[in-house]
This record gives C-alpha cells, structure tokens and sequence, in this order.
C-alpha cells in the first residue's frame, strides 16, 4: 500500500482518484505540512500558488517524489515546474488508470537531492513518524524488510512471524479488494507499530515482531473477528491465512481460519 498525499482543494480532478484508489492510501489535506512517510506528494499548482518553490524544496528534504498538477500545459509552464523540482507535471482531466501508472513510476524511482545527506534530514523523519498501529508498506519495500527482519533475526534472541491473508467472496474481485482495504484499517489501527504490513494484490502481507506462534494466532483472532464486526457482518467474505515463524526455513504452515 502506497501512501499518497495530495496538497489541494476539493477539485474536481480528485474525485475519481480518490473514490477508487485501489492499491494507494489517499489523503487529501489543505494543510503544507506533509509526512515524511508519504511515498509520494501531488501539489497543485493552482492551490499552493506562490508557496510552491518553498513546498517542493520542503519535500526534497526528505527525499519524497512530487507531481504538481497544473491546468497551464504551456511548455514554460512545464520547464519552471521542472525547474522548481518537481518530478513530474500532470495536466488534468487525466483518468484513474493513468494517473496510477504516473504514481507508480513516481514511487518506485529513486530520490535524488543535490544537497548533501545530514543528520537533520532523520531527525526531521523520526518528528514526522508519528501515528500509532502497524507499519504500512509498498510491496517491494516489504520484501525488501523481510530479507531484512530475516537478518536481524539471526543475531537477536527474538522470534517474529510472517502471516500471509487472503480473501474470497462470491461477490467478485472489485469486493474483494474493498474487503482488503477495510481490513487494512483494522490492522493499522490494532497492531503495534513494530509491525509491518503491505498490501500484496487481494493479500494482505504482515510481520509480527517479537512474536511466537501462540502470540501470532491470538493477534491474527482478535483482528479477524474486529473485522467481521465492523466490516464483515454477513460473513460475505472469507477470511483465511497461513503463518510461518520467520526464519531460514521455506515451509509454510497452513492455519485454520
């Protein structure tokens, strides 16, 4: 799951992307104070107006892509954004699927900042990791935090487990990716914030640190059952999973829903 802020009003270029966002977290906010653990950041031009240079310099600090959206497609429109900083210039009406490709290409190229990398730059991250719940994720990150967590692991005294939820209903693939959204929500807002999550197509991908099996299932009930209570009343969606202590090992165990 992408986190995606975008800095602007409610314009109507919004609307279709953040009624169906799919694979990406979407927050809209008024508010020039962003996130550090935002993947990526869309500005528009016409709402941040002369705070622009000063937003996008803010977000290069902490190394996060940027798009400014712009109704003025003029080429010198386009080379002063560019000039500015900004990654990548999107000019409306621009439909759902497109504007997710864009995002796509936005979050998974790096970063690069001409000044140089200090302390100050984690500091200001640590002030903006604020929240509380597990750890939300892109998919490449995940895997690259599970190669990680296996490393770890291996000097620590500690156990973690990996858990792998699927879904399925009769209701069709669009349903089952809300249902996957919806249990996100849940698990955001009761794991721990040692734990990390990613949303794995219609999976829902999650590491317990510090976790035995006996903790992993207890915390896999509690969040099943929070879910069936909020979102899941008529058990229109099956939930299941499979859990495995994390380790050099490459068998999974099945669990019982």
């Amino acid at each position: 799951m992408k986190n995606i802020v975008i800095y602007s009003s409610n314009e109507d270029w919004i609307i279709p992307f953040v009624k169906a966002p799919g694979e990406f977290q979407v927050q809209v906010t008024g508010h020039p104070d962003f996130s550090g653990t935002a993947d990526c950041v869309l500005i528009s031009q016409k709402y941040a107006g002369q705070a622009l240079r000063e937003t996008i310099a803010h977000l290069r600090q902490f190394c996060i892509p940027c798009a400014v959206i712009t109704e003025d497609n003029t080429l010198d429109n386009q080379e002063y954004l560019l000039g500015l900083g900004a990654n990548e210039v999107i000019v409306p009406p621009i439909c759902a699927g497109l504007l997710k490709r864009r995002l796509h290409a936005l979050t998974d190229t790096p970063v690069h900042s001409d000044a140089e990398m200090n302390f100050a730059a984690f500091d200001r991250i640590m002030e903006s990791n604020q929240g509380n719940g597990s750890f939300i994720v892109a998919e490449h990150d995940f895997m690259n935090i599970y190669r990680f967590v296996t490393r770890l692991l291996e000097r620590l005294d500690q156990k973690a487990q990996l858990i792998i939820f699927n879904f399925a209903t009769d209701l069709g693939p669009i349903m089952e990716s809300d249902y996957v959204l919806n249990f996100l929500k849940i698990v955001q807002t009761s794991m721990r914030r040692g734990d990390i999550t990613s949303v794995y197509g219609r999976q829902l991908l999650v590491i317990l640190m510090g976790a035995d099996e006996t903790g992993g299932k207890s915390v896999v009930d509690r969040v099943i059952s929070t879910f069936n209570a909020h979102y899941n009343m008529d058990e229109e969606c099956e939930v299941s999973y499979e859990m495995r202590e994390i380790s050099r090992s490459t068998s999974f165990h099945p669990a019982e829903k």
